[in-house]
């Protein structure tokens, strides 16, 4: 072989490559086209309603938009991209990140976009991250419950405090009372403390949005930390409740919203059969005393000896009405004002029938969801409740 033969062989192959190279951005070019002739007319998304809910002169209320039609155009061009880049996504604001997973899905939902799954989870992530290294995030507590505002199973969460307090506005029109409230997401001086997100594991808010009303996101909270250890010991000794704690909130929410709409009663009736539900089959912390033998259950209930002497915490009422306080977690324990001479037991449903004795009820989370049930409520709930279970077992 000549040299004039090799030069040209490799002359040859780099034309070739070339031409394979740009057979290839052509082809692209042309899928690019295709898919962009796919989404033609249709338009960049736009804030949407608050929620569902219709209240009469408020339907059309929406927030203003947060992103510019200028920006749109420069953003929303990511989605055509195969592989968005990480580097790009840094650079753009929250409401920006929000609006771009919003036109993700809009677009491919009108006809599939190229590497979607992938950009999507890669712009979902971003968004995660946020969240989880944001110092402090702003949430919607509701004024009639004192605890986050639940709003068709969804905390409200916010990147910046304007925005929390133009939904609040929003929300007022449904005659919602709420109140923004700054929130430390984790406190790095003191890692004993209660983050925000544990926080919401124990009151039971596991599904959020964060910037609800603008460009929004629905996620889970264990998507952001795990459940934490209940007060970092035996975690089968402690009481858990999130699943009540939840119901409750919801139940109060409901009951204390002041308006009326169709099947409101049977909506209340159903939150309140939840509620008592999960009641029934909950295990709680009674501040309490006693003189004798006791025993230490597996499951961190407490079985008082034969001769032993028992003594309860009592709440006292203006008008002379006594409660036994219950509380559905350490977090809601540890709010009551106790002298030292006090300890806590773990306690079944059934026994707090037992322990109300003459007195006239129990309060749920005295310095939370004040939960208030007479002794014949509780006694119906159980009846009923035996009665369910009676009927299963004779089917079964």
């Amino acid at each position: 072989m000549g040299l004039f033969d090799i030069f040209g062989g490799k002359k040859n192959e780099a034309l070739a490559e070339q031409e394979r190279e740009q057979a290839l951005a052509a082809q692209k070019e042309q899928a690019l086209e295709e898919v962009k002739a796919a989404h033609e007319g249709l338009e960049w998304p736009v804030i949407g309603r608050l929620n569902p809910v219709n209240i009469k002169g408020a339907e059309d209320s929406v927030m203003k938009e947060t992103v510019s039609e200028d920006r749109k155009d420069a953003v929303g061009e990511m989605i055509y991209e195969e592989e968005i880049s990480p580097d790009s996504l840094k650079f753009l604001s929250s409401q920006e990140l929000l609006f771009l997973l919003t036109a993700l899905e809009k677009f491919h939902k009108h006809s599939p976009l190229p590497g979607f799954e992938a950009n999507h989870r890669k712009v979902y992530n971003v968004v995660l991250d946020r969240i989880r290294d944001a110092e402090y995030l702003y949430v919607l507590y509701d004024l009639a419950t004192g605890y986050p505002f639940i709003d068709h199973g969804f905390g409200c969460i916010y990147f910046e405090k304007e925005l929390a307090e133009e939904a609040a506005a929003l929300f007022a029109k449904q005659y919602r009372k709420l109140a923004v409230k700054e929130c430390l997401v984790e406190d790095k001086q003191n890692h004993n403390k209660v983050g925000f997100f544990d926080f919401l594991y124990y009151i039971g808010i596991e599904n959020l949005i964060i910037d609800n009303g603008a460009y929004r996101a629905r996620f889970k909270r264990n998507e952001i930390v795990a459940a934490p250890g209940d007060w970092g010991g035996d975690k089968k000794m402690m009481p858990s409740n999130p699943a009540l704690n939840f119901a409750m909130m919801d139940c109060l929410a409901e009951r204390k919203w002041p308006v009326n709409y169709e099947k409101r009663d049977e909506v209340i009736k159903a939150k309140e059969m939840r509620m008592f539900t999960l009641m029934r089959n909950g295990r709680f912390i009674l501040p309490m005393k006693h003189e004798g033998p006791a025993e230490v259950m597996e499951d961190g209930r407490i079985k008082i000896g034969k001769d032993s002497k028992i003594e309860f915490l009592i709440l006292k009422t203006p008008d002379g009405k006594q409660f036994l306080p219950v509380y559905t977690d350490g977090f809601e324990f540890a709010k009551v004002n106790k002298g030292k001479e006090w300890n806590a037991g773990v306690f079944r449903f059934q026994d707090l029938i037992r322990f109300v004795g003459d007195r006239d009820g129990v309060t749920f989370n005295p310095d939370g969801h004040r939960i208030i049930m007479n002794k014949q409520q509780l006694m119906v709930i159980e009846a009923a409740a035996q009665q369910a279970d009676a009927l299963k077992a004779k089917k079964s």
